[in-house]
């Protein structure tokens, strides 16, 4: 069993612990301005953890520890660089101007700055986007709640075929909806089947079994009752067109899946169960709940994943070994070391992306203009609090590469065979964690989930509600009735979310899916908002002009990517999502200063502390 009594007393102790005091922190909200901004009492300690553990949370537990396995420390350049220096400049310069205007959102500001078309089309946008992040991180959730919990389906593979047992879950387009276990003699298969019929949660033995018809002495094969044996041959196996996100309804792999048991426990359950809990206390308490239960959930997330970085490495031999295995394993991990990756390298993170795309617009974007991010500092109950609460999150972001891209990599070292590359860190925490501290690092999970799902839940209903709502529907609403609205659109939310969270196995990898779908409009949007404050001949009908085309122009460079031949690849990565941001935005800047040159401005008493000048640097 992965989780015994005192993991699980562990996990409940903190779950009813963390949704006891976020009802507790919100049961006295009674309007709009205490529900959404928390009635701007937010001290700078707290918002400074709510930022860090909203930033990395349950989708980087499982999303950034996977793509690290996959291409090693240059990840760590999302924080280090991504992070920390744009805080500081963020803190200094963009967030006073936000705080000061009293905005409650970000395109609040932007319709103040602009007009209410650039407003509406900004939150229509960040309203669409975070209801599919919601979903990702849903099904981030589900996906380790499966594995920690023993409750995913299992695929049972038995062979001594090295190449084989490196392309079968691909091969069978499972790879995403299955737990593949391998196994090369006898004896480990029949001790793994003796170990699953044990459990006492989900599936009680595998839903499949996978035999390679080369595999001697098979007869001595122990073989669950009731479970399906499919024979297969190596050619089967390496011929096959299958894929990570699924195969062709008549390939070889999903002939031989067809034949799986259903599993007992499925992953919408897992959805849908998270989603109720965290919901609930969202709902009901609100920014202030939000942010006073992430400051807990950053201890508790940061302690559990820098003990399984600690532990890991002390695991697989210390520091040397640890550096050694992955070294040699050749070709592989070439980059694993490395913070500037080649243009050519073929991996989606090269140094040319992650200075265009993630160090000028990405970054920038995300800490200067996101919903999410923002809303708290707003909340703040001073503008001293809200500048500190970035300075206080830049010093804490120093330490997340430590605590979620280098246990990816130790999984690398520890098993370098895992078929999907999102379960390196539960596979890690699986293995090697002494019981107690596989509740501890659940429990910091959780932590993570909790934060990512109130953060964008709270944050949709607020944009919804002060941008669509109250603009076009009723315009003369009372704080109450927004209260009322807001804790309504926020039960909407989840389960458009939930329904989301279902489809998100179609994708390869969820960290890629999350950083693509932000590439569509976070060069655009960042665009628009460097030039509105520092440019106050910028228009609305510039503005306008640059999201929509930025955002168009976004989706034309990644549907041509997709399907153009590979010889007239616009870019070298599968994943062009950093490139996509940058050119984007300069699109977006392009499109933005030429209309509003066409265009009339506003004059200078309408753009009184919306624009940076010379009197207004003297002002601060």
């Amino acid at each position: 069993m992965i989780l015994n009594g005192l993991d699980y007393s562990i996990i409940i102790l903190y779950l009813v612990a963390t949704v006891a005091f976020g009802l507790y922190v919100g049961r006295k909200m009674k309007n709009d301005d205490d529900y959404f901004l928390a009635g701007r009492s937010l001290p700078w300690w707290a918002i400074g953890m709510s930022l860090v553990v909203t930033d990395i949370g349950a989708v980087d537990m499982v999303g950034a520890a996977g793509a690290a396995y996959l291409y090693g420390i240059v990840l760590g350049n999302y924080d280090w660089l991504g992070s920390v220096p744009v805080m500081i400049v963020g803190a200094f310069l963009f967030i006073p101007m936000f705080y000061k205007v009293k905005v409650t959102t970000i395109p609040e500001w932007l319709g103040r700055r602009y007009n209410i078309q650039v407003r509406t089309t900004s939150a229509l946008i960040w309203g669409v986007y975070m209801s599919f992040g919601l979903g990702i991180t849903l099904y981030a959730t589900a996906l380790m709640f499966g594995f920690l919990l023993e409750l995913s389906p299992r695929a049972v593979v038995i062979t001594n075929n090295e190449e084989v047992a490196g392309q079968i879950a691909m091969s069978t387009g499972a790879k995403k909806t299955h737990n593949f276990f391998y196994n090369e003699t006898v004896e480990e298969a029949n001790e793994f089947i003796d170990i699953v019929a044990s459990k006492p949660l989900g599936d009680k033995t595998a839903n499949i079994v996978l035999l390679d018809a080369e595999f001697a002495n098979a007869e001595a094969i122990n073989f669950p009752e009731g479970v399906p044996v499919v024979t297969f041959n190596a050619s089967d196996v390496l011929d096959a067109e299958g894929s990570a996100t699924g195969a062709k309804e008549d390939s070889w792999g999903a002939q031989v899946m067809n034949q799986a048991r259903p599993p007992a426990w499925k992953l919408w359950y897992s959805v849908v169960l998270v989603g109720v809990l965290i919901g609930g206390y969202t709902m009901l308490g609100g920014l202030k709940a939000v942010v006073y239960t992430d400051m807990i959930q950053c201890i508790v997330m940061l302690g559990g994943a820098l003990f399984t970085l600690f532990y890991g490495i002390y695991y697989v031999g210390g520091f040397s070994k640890f550096h050694q295995t992955i070294t040699d394993m050749g070709e592989r991990t070439l980059y694993h070391f490395e913070l500037i990756v080649p243009m050519d390298s073929g991996i989606p993170h090269p140094w040319t992306g992650i200075f265009l795309g993630l160090g000028l617009v990405l970054a920038n974007a995300y800490w200067l203009g996101n919903q999410t991010i923002v809303q708290r500092t707003l909340g703040a109950r001073s503008l001293a609090d809200a500048k500190a609460s970035y300075v206080f999150g830049s010093i804490l972001k120093v330490l997340i590469p430590f605590a979620m891209i280098v246990p990816g990599i130790v999984a690398l070292a520890h098993a370098p065979d895992i078929a999907d590359a999102d379960l390196a860190m539960a596979t890690l925490v699986r293995d090697i964690m002494p019981s107690g501290f596989k509740g501890l690092f659940f429990a910091a999970f959780l932590a993570g989930l909790m934060s990512s799902v109130d953060s964008a839940l709270n944050s949709n209903a607020t944009i919804w509600t002060k941008d669509i709502y109250q603009q076009f529907i009723n315009k003369n609403a009372t704080p109450t009735n927004l209260l009322v609205v807001g804790r309504v659109l926020t039960a909407i939310f989840l389960v458009c979310a939930m329904w989301f969270a279902l489809n998100v196995n179609k994708f390869e990898s969820i960290y890629g899916l999350t950083q693509t779908l932000l590439s569509v409009f976070q060069g655009p949007s960042l665009a628009i908002i460097l030039i509105g404050m520092l440019w106050k001949r910028a228009t609305g009908m510039g503005a306008l002009a640059g999201l929509i085309g930025g955002v168009s122009f976004s989706v034309i460079l990644l549907q041509t990517q997709k399907y153009a031949s590979e010889d007239n690849k616009l870019f070298v990565s599968d994943e062009p999502f950093l490139y996509v941001a940058w050119w984007s935005f300069v699109f977006a800047i392009v499109a933005t200063v030429v209309v509003s040159l066409l265009t009339k401005p506003k004059t200078d008493e309408e753009l009184q502390g919306l624009v940076y000048t010379r009197s207004a640097k003297k002002g601060n």
